[in-house]
């Protein structure tokens, strides 16, 4: 599966799909990368404050790896 990530909420539904599709719930993937279960929820929502280390935690976790394309200018 690929997936373009444009926006938080775009990534959000793409941790939550992924964590579902590993069988994971949310307490148990955030005891796994050391977060609070709000906070990934959060994360899944779109609703993250910022973008840091521990979303690149969440990503190799569930072996997600982003691809960028860069338009032309």
């Amino acid at each position: 599966m690929q997936a373009l990530i444009d926006s938080p909420a775009d990534l959000g539904r793409l941790v939550r799909h992924t964590r579902e599709a590993h069988g994971l719930s949310q307490r148990e993937l955030a005891e796994r990368i050391g977060v609070t279960q709000r906070w990934l929820s959060e994360l899944e929502s779109g609703k993250g404050k910022q973008i840091n280390e521990r979303y690149f935690s969440v990503l190799a976790v569930l072996g997600i790896r982003l691809t960028a394309s860069v338009d032309d200018a």
